[in-house]
């Protein structure tokens, strides 16, 4: 997937805090801002903001990989039956 990020924003070292209040409201617009679903005005405000705040470029990173996980993980179509064994197993632990 391709994100919609302004290019050269990266983090290094580790960040405390949030030094900015705008920074909450920031964070509520990232998920937006990924999918391209933000207005024009708001996107622009949003990078602006992301080009001098470290723990909101951070959150991005973060947020990025956790939708890239998510959308490589695969759940299993068939949830496999439990063998004999187990089944009277969990009968006699649920008597």
């Amino acid at each position: 997937m391709r994100w919609r990020v302004m290019p050269g924003i990266s983090v290094k070292g580790r960040v405390k805090a949030m030094p900015d209040r705008r920074c909450k409201h920031v964070f509520a617009m990232l998920s937006d801002y990924l999918n391209a679903e933000l207005p024009v005005k708001k996107c622009r405000e949003l990078e602006h903001h992301l080009k001098g705040c470290e723990p909101c470029i951070a959150y991005l990173e973060s947020l990025k990989n956790t939708v890239e996980a998510c959308r490589r993980y695969q759940v299993r179509s068939k949830i496999p039956h439990p063998s004999k064994k187990v089944r009277e197993a969990l009968l006699l632990a649920l008597r």
